[in-house]
């Protein structure tokens, strides 16, 4: 378990969390911007000090404000996945991914790599070369590469077209899972922490207001259905009683009708990201918020 609990103040605002993060699992910080997700995660990898609190990785200290124990970042079993790649651009995706790899004779394991996320062949390639979605696959198994016990990934796929991130998205679940390494995925995307999160730490203004499975924070007990499904709503079609919506779950496409007055009072707009709810032989329809 990673224990962390410390007080940051800066510009009149206060961060002040305390949080345990389960081993092997994928853990969400969601929240709107400005809440300290991005600062949690620099805090814990040790690219910023609290002003006070403790930071434990199992029995390992790394963070102790009153003993005056600051452990740097190399020293840190942490991997660092950026929105915006952090790519070195001077040098190939083979030797950007050997980087993180401590032995010497790593080539067929930076092949190995290379092949996982889809990118043989590319391996002479400059990131200058490589599209959004194939930078994030580089930065991605840079950070595995070291073999991390921690990996912290700040929305990493926030710049990305809608499409290469639905991609992404299941290549990533399907990564992490295949390497059971613990995981802090820090988003403001309620689809995409649907989809990757085990666990859910939703903060607001610097605190902690609700911990749980991504159903317990966003569904809560009201509702008892059997299938929640998240999922984007990529066509609406309208009459004067009953309109049509289609939505988007990974490759599948989804059309319920939903009563007219119901969707005018949703406001709900093609782009948005909504939860559907089989309850018996009802189907039920929520707008989901960003914002809690």
């Amino acid at each position: 378990m990673l224990h962390v609990s410390f007080k940051k103040i800066w510009n009149g605002f206060t961060l002040d969390a305390t949080l345990e993060i389960p081993f092997g699992k994928i853990t969400a910080l969601f929240g709107p911007s400005g809440a300290g997700k991005s600062t949690i995660l620099r805090i814990i990898s040790g690219l910023e000090t609290a002003d006070e609190g403790r930071i434990s990785y199992g029995s390992e200290v790394w963070f102790d404000k009153l003993s005056g124990i600051h452990l740097p970042p190399q020293q840190r079993p942490v991997g660092f996945v950026f929105q915006d790649f952090a790519l070195f651009p001077h040098l190939t995706v083979k030797k950007n991914v050997a980087y993180g790899i401590k032995e010497k004779k790593h080539a067929q394991e930076v092949r190995d790599l290379i092949s996982l996320v889809g990118l043989s062949g590319y391996e002479h390639y400059y990131p200058a070369q490589l599209s959004g979605g194939q930078k994030q696959r580089v930065a991605l198994i840079r950070a595995l590469a070291r073999k991390p016990g921690l990996l912290l990934m700040d929305e990493p796929l926030s710049a990305l077209d809608w499409e290469t991130r639905r991609q992404l998205q299941e290549d990533l679940k399907q990564i992490l899972r295949q390497f059971n390494v613990t995981t802090i995925y820090v988003t403001h995307d309620i689809t995409e922490m649907y989809k990757l999160a085990d666990y859910v730490i939703a903060l607001e203004s610097g605190k902690v207001m609700r911990r749980g499975t991504p159903e317990e924070i966003f569904l809560g007990k009201k509702l008892s259905t059997r299938i929640q499904i998240s999922g984007k709503v990529i066509g609406i079609e309208s009459d004067p009683i009953m309109v049509a919506v289609t939505v988007m779950h990974e490759d599948q496409y989804i059309k319920t009708l939903i009563d007219a007055e119901e969707i005018d009072r949703m406001d709900l707009k093609i782009g948005d990201d909504v939860i559907i709810g089989a309850k018996s032989s009802d189907v039920i329809l929520f707008k989901t918020l960003t914002k809690l």
